[in-house]
């Protein structure tokens, strides 16, 4: 007797597939919120002419040319002759904090080094970076062999 009201309590709730409607949502309904998130998705701009047309990427601009000025990363020389130049661009970076919003916005320049031939347009590299870690990670080295520091 409890195995038949198991089963008719089955046939309640669990319908065959067959039986069951399957209704269509109209894709219109789904473009207001698609427009909506668009809206709320910062786009890093592609060149300079879309990024000189907003106010916050003018200031990572020129607060990028500034600390090139500050640190004398450029040397201002006479172009040699029979020699290219070498060009640049902007690139164009957007920092997000963890929930999604703008952290900053962030304008690097560099220099199209690619087209740069090895003892043609230059006969050393020099990179001045070096990250705080691989100084403490020397220093170490250098005590531990019994250098002393001053």
């Amino acid at each position: 007797m409890v195995a038949e009201q198991i089963m008719r309590e089955d046939q309640e709730y669990v319908r065959n597939p067959k039986d069951l409607v399957r209704h269509r949502k109209d894709p219109k309904s789904f473009f207001d919120y698609m427009a909506l998130m668009s809206e709320l998705i910062e786009v890093q701009p592609s060149n300079f002419q879309e990024a000189s047309k907003n106010q916050a990427w003018r200031d990572a601009m020129v607060e990028e040319y500034s600390s090139i000025m500050k640190n004398s990363m450029w040397e201002v020389v006479p172009r040699p002759k029979n020699k290219s130049m070498v060009g640049s661009r902007w690139l164009y970076k957007i920092k997000n904090v963890a929930d999604g919003s703008v952290e900053k916005y962030e304008a690097i320049f560099m220099a199209k080094g690619f087209s740069q031939k090895e003892r043609i347009d230059y006969d050393e590299t020099f990179a001045p970076v070096s990250r705080y870690s691989s100084i403490r990670a020397i220093i170490s080295v250098a005590v531990q062999m019994g250098w002393q520091i001053h």
